[in-house]
């Protein structure tokens, strides 16, 4: 498919049930498109897994420093997801676009709202959907913890109801075939 340069300063949201592939969608587009596509970096609170980094897939500090960071205006979006806090900063967003890339992001509907807010109708959102015992084997195949996997499992159906504010919306049972309707998405 060919790619056209974001030049409409487009942003691409992404949500869905824990283990719906939205992080592996993400990977596979900056992997295959680096000079299309860049991932947004969000702050967690969260411990960060074994096969993670500093920065890889998120900037990971400790609650009272993310306090200090929302305080100081750092983060314009805060969430608590899974029992732990998650923030998105706007210098983030915006070193992105200029550079002509699109960034890609996976949020839950109130960093939708909060990006709407600041970009308005540039930012494009898509539900990836899969079913509930696709997700319990991606959760369990991926390492989470037996009380892991039942607390994402127990918030997959509250996570569904968002897909209503979600403009589009892609099956991800397939990978090359989701990351080719993401691609069609982006590129109307």
């Amino acid at each position: 498919m060919k790619l056209k340069p974001n030049n409409e300063k487009k942003i691409v949201i992404f949500e869905g049930p824990s283990g719906a592939g939205k992080d592996t969608i993400l990977n596979a587009l900056v992997e295959r498109y680096p000079d299309h596509f860049s991932h947004v970096i969000s702050t967690t609170t969260r411990a960060m897994r074994e096969n993670e980094s500093q920065g890889h897939p998120y900037n990971f500090v400790d609650d009272e420093t993310f306090e200090k960071m929302v305080a100081n205006g750092d983060i314009f979006e805060k969430t608590q997801r899974h029992g732990t806090k998650r923030g998105m900063s706007q210098k983030a967003f915006d070193d992105i676009l200029a550079n002509g890339k699109y960034p890609i992001k996976d949020c839950d509907k109130n960093g939708l709202f909060a990006l709407k807010k600041l970009y308005g109708d540039n930012v494009i959102s898509i539900f990836i959907h899969v079913p509930k015992e696709e997700v319990e084997k991606r959760l369990k195949n991926r390492g989470d913890a037996p009380d892991e996997v039942k607390r994402r499992l127990d918030n997959y159906d509250e996570t569904l109801k968002q897909a209503q504010f979600y403009e589009h919306h892609v099956d991800n049972l397939d990978l090359e075939k989701a990351v080719e309707d993401v691609l069609k998405i982006i590129m109307k």
